[in-house]
């Protein structure tokens, strides 16, 4: 294997396993990107995967392991010899290690956590005592901390001689004050290029910083690292002190995790916990079926209006023709602008004080895409023949819908924020199940004032 940084498939992996070609396999496993590894961690057998994994170099183990996906990460946990899981737990960073034991079965969990030794299972409880979802949970308490009253030349010593962190987390270090609060912070760069014998840190470091308490929740983590732009943010405790930091790669998780869920629920059913293919089949049913017997029952509703319009039916038949493009009309113009507006809440682009300003521009959006709905769909009627007070009524209508549609998009979204739900639950279905009723009224009762009052030749 000449070029071992090229990813290689999980074929090849599984026939250099199959002959026990060991030498390809071990300079694949030293010289590849640990993401590509994972990969095809993924993809093999987990028999196959259990004994690749003793050929892991033992310095990449931990981080490897960090990679994969969780349903691979428990398997390898009862698969691994009991020497390697100890090793491997213990040698994680904190914050992984955090969110592989939240998602361990109770058992599980406590089998793990007495692998560890005292130190590292002090830190997994503290870690774990924290609230779900909260910054503490992602956080990594691991952290360099250097004190203002010391010169540089200490400092760059004290950073020259650790070994605990990684490389990456040295590019920005925090100052303390003497009780341990966190008063600054200083690039390793400002650092090495001032005079080291003479200068205190405290006269090189930036006062003004960014920092997360551990009982935030970590979608305003993500709020903060998104707005500020940073890798790494301190986490301080009500006194100040300083606890830990959180790093972007696991707000990075939290964000696609908060987005997976929006999708999700904005599709009409409850988040999943679980990846879709690791969701047992009765789960996948019953985070389903709740969304849909609501919409499907929402739906008689809509039949329960046609039939009180049976006699206009009978002399206007072609009514109908357009009832379905017109609901279609009505909820994908609300569908449309709920995506829009949720979205926008997700990345604090728009805040609930914007409301009567995002009413004002949705109404003018929504009047001008029903102008330009009505116009075709008043030139179907004519085309059908119908003559032009159908066109009129239709044109009328389909503006109503889309207008409604886009109010209803737009301002569903800032009630739910309001009541302190998820804005996501205003989901396509549910504005569809909304808007074609709407539809079914408006176009029975303008049509028949119209026909009725001006007749239909």
């Amino acid at each position: 294997m000449s070029g071992t940084t090229v990813p290689l498939s999980a074929d090849v992996i599984q026939r250099a396993l199959d002959y026990r070609d060991f030498r390809v396999l071990r300079r694949y496993l030293k010289d590849s990107e640990l993401a590509d590894i994972a990969d095809v961690f993924s993809d093999i057998e987990i028999t196959s995967c259990v004994a690749l994994y003793r050929l892991v170099p033992r310095l990449r183990r931990a981080d490897l392991f960090a990679y994969l996906p969780f349903e691979r990460q428990e398997e390898l946990l009862e698969e691994l010899p009991d020497v390697i899981v100890e090793a491997l737990i213990n040698e994680m960073e904190p914050d992984s290690r955090t969110r592989l034991l939240e998602e361990l079965s109770y058992e599980l969990r406590n089998k793990i956590l007495l692998k560890l030794n005292p130190e590292e299972r002090r830190v997994a409880r503290k870690l774990l005592s924290y609230p779900e979802d909260s910054v503490g949970r992602l956080m990594t308490p691991e952290v360099l901390a250097l004190s203002a009253d010391m010169t540089v030349a200490q400092a760059l010593e004290k950073i020259h001689w650790n070994t605990s962190l990684p490389v990456e987390y040295l590019n920005y270090l925090y100052v303390t004050g003497q009780n341990g609060e966190l008063i600054g912070e200083v690039s390793l760069a400002s650092l090495v290029v001032c005079d080291p014998r003479t200068l205190l840190v405290g006269a090189v470091m930036k006062k003004n910083y960014v920092a997360l308490e551990p009982n935030q929740e970590g979608n305003e983590a993500v709020e903060i690292f998104r707005k500020y732009d940073t890798h790494f943010i301190p986490v301080v405790d009500q006194e100040r002190k300083l606890l830990g930091i959180v790093t972007s790669d696991d707000v990075f998780d939290v964000a696609e995790e908060e987005a997976t869920e929006d999708i999700q629920q904005f599709g009409g059913h409850q988040a999943l916990e679980d990846s879709y293919f690791q969701t047992p089949f009765l789960t996948m049913v019953r985070k389903r079926a709740g969304w849909l017997a609501v919409l499907f029952i929402s739906g008689f509703i809509s039949g329960e209006a046609i039939r009180n319009y049976e006699e206009l039916l009978s002399r206007w038949g072609f009514l109908v023709f357009f009832l379905t493009t017109l609901n279609s009309a009505g909820g994908n113009s609300g569908t449309q602008t709920a995506s829009l507006i949720i979205r926008g809440l997700a990345i604090s682009e728009i805040s609930l004080k914007d409301v009567w300003k995002v009413l004002r521009r949705e109404l003018l959006v929504g009047l001008t895409l029903g102008l330009i709905l009505a116009f075709i769909g008043a030139g179907r009627a004519l085309s059908w023949g119908l003559g032009i007070k159908v066109a009129l009524v239709i044109a009328t209508v389909v503006t109503i819908v889309v207008l409604l549609g886009v109010i209803a998009g737009s301002m569903l979204p800032f009630l739910f924020r309001a009541l302190r739900l998820d804005p996501a639950v205003v989901s396509s279905p549910f504005i569809s199940t909304i808007m074609d009723l709407s539809g079914v009224l408006l176009l029975f009762n303008i049509a028949g004032f119209v026909l009725k009052h001006f007749g239909f030749p």
